[in-house]
């Protein structure tokens, strides 16, 4: 059976605007200069976990609480979906498609994004930050996403929809099938290097393409 994952933050929601000004507000407080976009966008490849003791070091562990706080006082109020997300999943459930979610978001802001959208009716499992043994663009994320539907999957007929370099990373190592959102600054050379199986510059776009992997 085909089934369809999707990574969360800049796929289905439009968080990046949110995100950004959590990490800057933690890198002033912490006494760095902001980030600027193409900054952030080079360095979110990995999950905070990871990325936040190669930048503060021995206060890796302050500094992730700040994020999080922040995060937390601010996300659910200002949590938007991108355009045509929900086209996408209402189209996949009617066609009893099995979904999930696989993101680098900490997995107990992921849960509350989800829940508060009332999407949790459209997917079998979701997976965030800390969940596995390792994030994404580790496969752990995905293969212990698919162990948790209760749908039994295999990872040959999984397609991963996502739209950063770590999506890619995940799928590949993951060996399953890529489609790729080609709307961040960070594409660059990343489809050549890649080569995902779908590319889509938005969501209407994507949903064709979803439509033709189920088809074939």
């Amino acid at each position: 059976m085909k089934s369809i994952f999707f990574d969360w933050d800049g796929t289905l929601v439009d968080s990046i605007p949110l995100l950004f000004a959590a990490h800057n507000y933690v890198r002033v407080e912490m006494g760095l200069a902001p980030w600027s976009q193409q900054e952030y966008f080079q360095f979110i490849l990995y999950s905070t976990r990871e990325l936040y003791p190669k930048i503060y070091g021995k206060d890796a562990v302050k500094a992730q609480e700040m994020l999080y706080k922040y995060i937390s006082d601010n996300h659910l109020q200002n949590l938007q979906t991108i355009d045509g997300a929900e086209d996408i999943l209402i189209e996949l459930l009617g066609r009893g498609v099995p979904m999930g979610i696989v993101s680098n978001k900490r997995h107990d802001a992921l849960e509350r994004e989800i829940k508060h959208l009332g999407w949790d009716k459209y997917f079998g499992c979701w997976v965030g930050a800390g969940e596995a043994a390792r994030d994404k663009p580790e496969a752990d994320p995905l293969i212990l996403a698919l162990s948790r539907h209760s749908v039994p999957l295999d990872i040959k007929n999984v397609l991963y929809v996502g739209d950063m370099e770590s999506d890619l990373g995940c799928a590949a190592k993951a060996g399953c099938a890529c489609a790729f959102l080609t709307h961040q600054p960070t594409t660059g050379d990343l489809v050549g290097r890649y080569k995902p199986a779908y590319t889509a510059a938005n969501l209407s776009e994507l949903k064709e393409k979803l439509i033709r992997f189920l088809d074939n």
